[in-house]
C-alpha cells in the first residue's frame, strides 16, 4: 500500500507537493500568521510564546530572514538598539538557535528586564506627554505596562 503524504497542519491529503509539507490554504495561512508575527515584533517591539510556536514551522532560512530585518529596523531606529529592542532579538535568536556569526551581526548585549514606566505623566521611550493609566505609547507604541497582551 502507497504511503499518502498529508498537510501537517491540517491533515488533508497532499495532492499538490509544491507547498509541502503544507497544503496550499495551511501554507497562506501560515504566511499570513508570519507576516502578523513580523508586523507585532516591529511595532509592538515584543515576541510572545505562542508566536514562537507558529515560527516553529518555518524553515531556518525563514527565521534568519525575519531576524536580520528586524535588526536592521531595530538598529535604525533613532538611538540604535534599545533594552526593548534587545530583548525580542535576543529571543528570537536564542529560541531558534541562531548565531550572530550566521547572520552578520555582532554579538547583541543580553537584557534582563526592562525598567517600566513608574507614574509619571511623560513615556520612558518618546518623552512624550501620556496618560498615567495606558497600556502603550500612543506615539512610539512603547509597552507601558508589564501585564498588557497584545490582541493583535
Amino acid at each position: 500500500m502507497e504511503e499518502v503524504e498529508r498537510c501537517q497542519e491540517c491533515g488533508k491529503v497532499l495532492k499538490d507537493k509544491s507547498y509541502a509539507p503544507y497544503c496550499k490554504q495551511c501554507d497562506e495561512k501560515l504566511d499570513k500568521q508570519f507576516d502578523n508575527i513580523e508586523v507585532n515584533i516591529l511595532v509592538y517591539k515584543e515576541l510572545l510564546d505562542n508566536e514562537i510556536k507558529i515560527l516553529e514551522k518555518f524553515d531556518e532560512e525563514d527565521i534568519k530572514e525575519l531576524f536580520k530585518k528586524v535588526y536592521q529596523k531595530f538598529s535604525s531606529e533613532k538611538g540604535g538598539l534599545k533594552a526593548e529592542s534587545l530583548i525580542v532579538l535576543n529571543k528570537l535568536k536564542k529560541s531558534f538557535g541562531l548565531k550572530e556569526s550566521e547572520l552578520g551581526i555582532e554579538r547583541l548585549p543580553e537584557i534582563k528586564e526592562i525598567k517600566k514606566l513608574k507614574p509619571k505623566d511623560r513615556c520612558p521611550e518618546c518623552n512624550k506627554k501620556i496618560k498615567e493609566d495606558f497600556n502603550l505609547c500612543p506615539y512610539c507604541g512603547y509597552k507601558l505596562k508589564d501585564n498588557f497582551v497584545s490582541k493583535f
